[in-house]
């Protein structure tokens, strides 16, 4: 069954005819979903695709986008290229926060509230951040910030993404896909595995107070992988010093391997294959649960196929 397009403005509901193929893209971090399609509008028709235009896209029921029109691109022909975001695009907004004593839960239910953000499912992180100093900086920003240091202290994970309209932040484990990648769905693939980027065998954290003439040195270190490695260093200041000494161990242990990502072009589509989403591969040297960090869908007719980029672990 084809994808279905639908568009609502000014209280009218319609359905666009798509020339060509429909594009849906999404990433694990750092850029909202986009929905990119073409269409012909004729001179003076009312129901154009105007900036602000609600869109979704659905497939065999299955929800799949729902965002609203940012860029038209308009040809000769009356041809035009449509380009719509899903409601992370709006936390790319800057701003400046001071706060104390919030978990990352509780920072994006405050954002969400105040940039007026519909809001799904959204799991308690548990981690109470001290204090965070915020200044003229996106609150997509803010928000990964507060995950980071969430995953730093506590080694617990979460993905922020819009479910058709929600925004929600779950676990890797909740997005659990039930899809197998293996040579029968996966045209082809390339594996790579690198130690030249997030890799470590060796964790420095440093507080510093000035005003007090406090220093404190956090570190940790595997002396098996320095010998075989080198030393890759990481190196952070802390803003405060609570759980230093276990946010470096625990930034050890979630780096203390060499990175392995899969790049798979052409597969047979899913709607299953979202980023943030854990799937399983068997695509040789590759097996096991990987997370999706990015994910391309194109909607061509009846035809569905997805390129995917896969890391190990969540």
């Amino acid at each position: 069954m084809a994808a279905e397009l639908m568009a609502e403005a000014g209280g009218a509901v319609f359905y666009p005819v798509v020339l060509g193929g429909v594009e849906w893209t999404t990433q694990r971090s750092g850029a909202p979903g986009t929905l990119t399609f073409t269409v012909l509008e004729d001179e003076g028709e009312t129901r154009t695709l105007l900036e602000g235009c609600r869109v979704s896209l659905r497939l065999d029921g299955s929800d799949l986008f729902c965002g609203y029109v940012f860029t038209r691109t308009r040809t000769r022909g009356g041809l035009v290229e449509v380009t719509a975001y899903d409601q992370l695009r709006y936390l790319l907004s800057r701003d400046t926060l001071l706060y104390e004593g919030k978990k990352a839960s509780d920072l994006l239910r405050m954002i969400a509230a105040d940039f007026r953000l519909t809001l799904g499912t959204v799991e308690d992180t548990g981690y109470v951040v001290a204090q965070g100093a915020e200044e003229n900086v996106p609150l997509w920003d803010m928000i990964e910030n507060a995950l980071d240091a969430t995953r730093e202290a506590t080694g617990r994970r979460y993905v922020l993404y819009d479910d058709f309209g929600k925004l929600c932040l779950r676990s890797p484990a909740s997005l659990a896909a039930n899809l197998l990648l293996d040579g029968a769905s996966v045209q082809e693939y390339a594996c790579e595995q690198t130690i030249d980027d997030g890799a470590y065998s060796r964790v420095r954290l440093l507080y510093e107070d000035g005003r007090r003439g406090v220093r404190q040195l956090f570190s940790a270190e595997d002396a098996a992988l320095e010998e075989r490695w080198g030393v890759l260093q990481y190196f952070e200041k802390l803003p405060d010093p609570s759980g230093g000494q276990e946010r470096a161990a625990s930034i050890l242990k979630s780096c203390g391997e060499a990175v392995l990502t899969v790049t798979v072009r052409g597969a047979i589509g899913s709607p299953l294959a979202r980023a943030g989403a854990s799937v399983t591969v068997d695509l040789p040297p590759a097996s096991g649960v990987m997370t999706v960090e990015s994910a391309r869908h194109v909607f061509d007719g009846e035809t569905h196929t997805m390129d995917l980029e896969l890391k190990k672990g969540e």
